[in-house]
């Protein structure tokens, strides 16, 4: 599903440009990201600290892609989390 154009801000990151949202929980922040020209690809759903800054979703974006996500392709989202060690996979 594509992230809404009215609650979303849009960033540039290597020439491309990423489309991302955050909702705020009591406990974190979960930052959705997709890629602008192509929403129907794969998003990556970040769950990050409480103390959330904008910088971070680059971060997100650059060591997401080295985990795996591929926003060109059509797949379920791709789930990673960021702490203070940087991004990872989430534990099962």
């Amino acid at each position: 599903m594509a992230l809404s154009i009215k609650n979303s801000e849009v960033i540039c990151f290597y020439d491309l440009q990423y489309r991302w949202t955050k909702r705020s929980t009591q406990n974190f922040v979960e930052v959705c990201i997709e890629l602008n020209e192509f929403p129907e690809g794969q998003m990556i759903i970040a769950i990050c600290p409480r103390v959330f800054r904008p910088d971070m979703v680059e971060e997100v974006i650059e060591e997401g892609r080295k985990l795996g996500w591929d926003p060109e392709s059509i797949a379920e989202p791709f789930n990673v989390r960021l702490t203070k060690r940087g991004v990872s996979l989430p534990r099962k």
